[in-house]
């Protein structure tokens, strides 16, 4: 039997009626790390170890007990092992087999895991979603930063959340708005201040850095303050991540999320995270934004700046420049139109090539008659246009004479005009602010804004564009051509063109420039001229 019982890959032992083992092979013996000769002759009760849950020996102890056919798997601890245990009945005599299914147990554990990850992901995602759809339409800050703490929080798994911001001494984080089970730590979080050891805590760190910063083990990570770490070890508190709210390189604040579980926040629920928080960031930019179109009244600010690119370009090149129009390239960059009266448009690019925050564009065009020219110029970072873009403010002037710049801009009543100085102050600190003025936006209506566009266009520019509008000239492709039209008016093809360029230049004029004129030279030294006049 024993030479039988050796080719058997699982472990087999074979029991008398007295319990004692008469027969076992080498994988049994080897899976017990016994030796075999010491397993013959002892009781099974006694060889066999106790798994997790005991069940072979409660089946098998006691005073008077019957061999029973049984099938099971559990972990057995003395072997740090995972064994598949069945027993079976041979006459009087019953036996014993087990295999080793650590590998299978393992797999299945990840597998498991793996698959309650991706329920717990597809659970968050479904959540940020329906928040970022929801967010379309809010129309204030406070609105926003409620609407995203709320729904986290209502959701069971997460314990509560908070967004702060940075105090306006800088010092520590203050709370803006929280929801969920936070009363009595949430003060510890965002208004304790630094720690003994200096630590400010990861809400403090992501406002510096604009950086997420996850804690896998709250109670134990020395870079939460102590008193937070004692509160959340009251708590059950395991772990928190801290996203920022960002708009290209403005972080307007953080949104902390603390939870029971220690492995809450994995990698992919971190993305999730922080594109919530890029997007809160960018609704909080587009409210502002908004709020500034429709408002009726407007608050005027102005700086003067010294210590930027356009500043310290014009002391440089010993000149004036003026950002005459800006087009948004993305969150963090803008791109600017520039006039220069008093040097060459191309050393202006030249100094732009020796800037990390300044993209050297192109020179547009040049004075045939003076020193100047128009040039393109793209600024990144570290600007207050862009800072005041960020804001959500419209800037409305920028010019700069020989080392001193003054930026006009408008921003909605409804914005925190402390924060929006502030910024500006914080990213330049020998800016000024000049003045701080209420003013009223003109009503005009829809009529009065037509028959505006029909006074600056002459007969024939409103002709050729009302023909070349319902001729579909327009449309791509084309309904109609440049040499239909021009036959119909009975002129030539240039002559249509010519017609058609400065009718749109005018319907874009009044669209681009709220100084335009119903005639606007294209030269610089008569766009000069016209704004000296």
């Amino acid at each position: 039997m024993e030479e039988v019982l050796d080719g058997v890959t699982d472990g087999v032992l074979v029991v008398d009626t007295d319990w004692r083992i008469t027969t076992a092979n080498a994988v049994a013996a080897d899976l017990l790390e016994r030796e075999r000769d010491t397993l013959v002759g002892a009781d099974i009760r006694d060889v066999f170890p106790r798994s997790f849950a005991a069940t072979f020996h409660e089946h098998f102890g006691g005073d008077d007990p019957e061999p029973t056919e049984i099938s099971f798997e559990e972990y057995f601890p003395e072997l740090d092992v995972w064994l598949r245990v069945r027993t079976t009945t041979i006459g009087e005599r019953f036996a014993v087999y087990y295999r080793d299914v650590t590998d299978r147990k393992a797999l299945e554990g990840d597998l498991e895991d793996r698959e309650a990850e991706l329920a717990r992901l597809e659970r968050i995602n479904n959540i940020v979603q329906k928040i970022i759809r929801d967010l379309v339409g809010a129309t204030t800050r406070e609105e926003v930063e409620e609407l995203v703490c709320k729904r986290l929080a209502e959701t069971d798994l997460y314990e509560f959340t908070v967004i702060g911001e940075r105090e306006m001494t800088g010092e520590q984080i203050v709370c803006r708005t929280a929801a969920g089970e936070h009363d009595g730590i949430l003060e510890l979080i965002v208004e304790s201040g630094a720690d003994a050891d200096g630590s400010r805590g990861p809400e403090f760190a992501t406002m510096e850095t604009g950086e997420t910063r996850v804690v896998r083990h709250l109670v134990d990570d020395e870079s939460v303050p102590e008193p937070v770490r004692r509160e959340a070890f009251a708590r059950g508190l395991q772990s928190s991540i801290v996203v920022p709210l960002r708009y290209g390189n403005t972080t307007y604040g953080v949104l902390s999320v603390y939870a029971l579980d220690p492995d809450a926040f994995s990698e992919r629920e971190r993305e999730s995270l922080e594109t919530l928080g890029v997007t809160t960031g960018f609704v909080i930019n587009a409210t502002r934004q908004r709020n500034l179109l429709l408002s009726d009244t407007v608050i005027e600010l102005a700086f003067r700046i010294t210590d930027a690119f356009f500043a310290t370009a014009s002391a440089q090149l010993d000149c004036e420049l003026a950002v005459e129009g800006i087009v948004p390239l993305d969150a963090a960059s803008l791109l600017c139109y520039v006039r220069v009266d008093g040097a060459e448009p191309d050393v202006l690019l030249e100094l732009a090539d020796d800037r990390s925050d300044v993209d050297a564009g192109r020179v547009i065009h040049e004075s045939a008659t003076e020193i100047g020219g128009f040039a393109e110029v793209t600024v990144s970072g570290r600007s207050p246009i862009v800072t005041l873009a960020t804001y959500g403010a419209t800037v409305r002037t920028a010019e700069f004479d020989r080392g001193t710049g003054l930026i006009v801009a408008e921003v909605a009543p409804s914005s925190d005009i402390r924060e929006v100085v502030e910024a500006v102050g914080e990213r330049f600190p020998r800016s000024e602010l000049l003045s701080k003025l209420d003013r009223e936006r003109p009503i005009e209506t829809v009529q009065e804004f037509r028959s505006g566009l029909h006074e600056r266009l002459t007969d024939r520019q409103r002709n050729a564009l009302q023909m070349a509008y319902y001729g579909g000239y327009f449309e791509s492709p084309r309904d109609s051509t440049a040499e239909e039209l021009a036959e119909t008016l009975g002129i030539s093809s240039p002559t249509l063109h010519h017609h058609l360029r400065a009718g749109q230049r005018k319907l874009l004029d009044a669209f681009f420039d709220d100084d335009a004129e119903y005639e606007r030279p294209v030269a610089v030294d008569d766009r000069q001229s016209r704004r000296n006049e």
